[in-house]
């Protein structure tokens, strides 16, 4: 893989600041203020989270024993589909590659690039807290203590965490340990769900494709065209018509499609909010020259009070959260370890009496779960290489 000299030189940036923060963290002692600090991760625990927690957890006991119990059966619904989506995919990889699903992990300037990143992190920091924030509530609602919580840093991810005291999670009732467990994957299918009304409810359908740059080359270059600029039309062929597609809840459709669909001459007719265009574009081969933001463009419910460079990051953060949170409801729910599905199933299987049965049906559905998600993500860099 070429590495791009951007991508490179940020990465390199980061790991060289997390060196320096991990060296200064060891001068100072940060230790003695609740900060852990190890390569790559930082760990910030205070106690003021625990008061946090005691609170909410006291303040709306009944609902949060009617959430916690709902969870349960969300929760195993979850591993179900989780299971299901991903052998079902490998049977497409193998048959219908065409149908297949790319799973890949989130590896900052590797599968994801640097720019999207900026839009990933806070719909992650979003999802990760909200899910340790239900573990620890409903953990203290079934009195079971919380070690620490605080905040982490993983590379570039940060979020929240919550950690159970584990014993005395181990030795809680299994009705109990479920409720904690499911807590999490199911506050993440709350949020994902509140962020796909707001996406239906608070903004327009696509009207067009956002102008990111436009070629020097180009012939509709300083006619006005300039970033944030929307075309709606190109021969009369509309643009930008296609919604985002929701990963496991809408069928995936290239947002791009009718732009790729068009049979260019050397005489075009552009439509855009600064006007209608008839130029000529040089070729063969004929291209227009801009290029163009990946999303379409969906307006406000408030028009053009809102800037559209606003309004755009808004809707691709909504996005993003929605799709993220699906994810982390779907995929934590695995049984493997340290997933909350392990966890899940765990809790059924301590009921088993025989020891060597307990643990030979832990260690094969840890392996069943890690095969299906390495070969889904193995056959994915195969196929789609890369991707970001």
């Amino acid at each position: 893989m070429t590495w791009p000299v951007h991508s490179l030189t940020v990465l390199l940036t980061v790991l060289a600041a997390w060196l320096i923060f991990y060296k200064l963290a060891e001068y100072l002692k940060l230790e003695k203020k609740g900060f852990e600090v190890k390569p790559l991760v930082m760990l910030y625990k205070t106690a003021r989270f625990n008061r946090l927690l005691d609170d909410l957890s006291a303040r709306f006991s009944g609902f949060w024993s009617l959430y916690s119990t709902v969870s349960i059966f969300i929760a195993f619904g979850l591993a179900l589909f989780s299971v299901y989506i991903l052998a079902e995919n490998l049977f497409k990889f193998f048959m219908k590659p065409e149908e297949a699903l790319g799973f890949i992990p989130i590896l900052p300037g590797i599968t994801v690039g640097l720019e999207p990143l900026l839009y990933f992190l806070p719909a992650i920091l979003l999802g990760l807290t909200f899910h340790e924030l239900l573990h620890g509530v409903v953990a203290r609602l079934e009195n079971i203590p919380v070690k620490s919580a605080g905040i982490i840093v993983v590379f570039l991810l940060f979020g929240g965490f919550v950690e159970p005291d584990e014993e005395s999670f181990r030795k809680s009732r299994t009705l109990s340990r479920l409720r904690v467990l499911s807590s999490g994957p199911s506050a993440n299918l709350a949020l994902a769900f509140i962020a796909f009304l707001v996406l239906n409810v608070f903004f327009q359908p696509p009207q067009g494709l956002l102008v990111y740059s436009v070629s020097p080359d180009s012939p509709l270059y300083g006619l006005g065209l300039d970033r944030w600029s929307i075309v709606e039309e190109v021969n009369g062929v509309k643009l930008g018509l296609t919604r985002p597609s929701i990963p496991l809840v809408t069928p995936y459709t290239d947002p791009l499609r009718e732009l790729r669909s068009l049979n260019l001459t050397s005489r075009v007719v552009v439509k855009t909010d600064k006007g209608v265009f008839n130029v000529t574009l040089p070729g063969p081969p004929y291209r227009l020259g801009i290029r163009f933001y990946i999303y379409p463009y969906s307006p406000t419910i408030f028009g053009d009070l809102i800037p559209r460079s606003a309004t755009f990051t808004a809707y691709i953060l909504v996005m993003y959260t929605c799709s993220i949170n699906i994810a982390l409801a779907v995929f934590n729910m695995l049984p493997v370890y340290p997933f909350d599905g392990y966890g899940f199933i765990e809790a059924f299987l301590d009921r088993v009496e025989n020891g060597l049965l307990r643990k030979a049906a832990s260690i094969a559905l840890n392996v069943f779960g890690i095969g299906l998600l390495v070969l889904n993500i193995g056959l994915t860099f195969l196929r789609f290489g890369v991707l970001r």
